[in-house]
């Protein structure tokens, strides 16, 4: 009985040993560049949605309403992945410098996003935004 319960001990240890080393160690190359790509395609993912939503809101096909919860929710999406960029420390030079290209075109995305918030229907400057973006991804994805 008192063998079985040091087993258990040990491997409750070794499981939170694990846990905290897990939580702790710096991200590789890998995990970094997975979740720039996945805070890029969000900023894009959102800009596009953005201006189809607020073209159909100028056409006349969408309402108000929608159009807000669309940008709100894209808004979301986009600090939500970006802050989860900012926090990983880049593990060499490579992904620092994809970092310091994507960071202000995130930036930007929000900005903008924000802007189209307060007026839903100027829509034109969210695709070149978007297609710079595209154009990261391209190279990274």
């Amino acid at each position: 009985m008192r063998r079985s319960v040091l087993i258990a001990a040990g491997l409750v240890l070794a499981v939170l040993g694990y846990g905290a080393y897990a939580s702790t160690r710096p991200p590789d190359r890998h995990e970094f560049r997975t979740t720039a790509v996945q805070a890029a395609q969000s900023a894009h993912d959102a800009l596009r949605t953005a201006y189809l939503a607020g073209v159909a809101l100028r056409d006349g096909r969408a309402t108000e309403p929608y159009v807000t919860v669309v940008l709100d929710d894209g808004t979301r999406r986009t600090t939500k992945t970006a802050a989860k960029l900012a926090e990983l420390p880049p593990p060499d030079d490579d992904m620092r410098a994809l970092r310091d290209e994507l960071a202000p075109l995130l930036t930007e995305a929000l900005q903008r996003l924000g802007d189209t918030a307060a007026h839903p229907v100027d829509v034109d400057a969210l695709p070149p935004l978007a297609d710079r973006l595209s154009d990261v991804l391209d190279r990274y994805a």
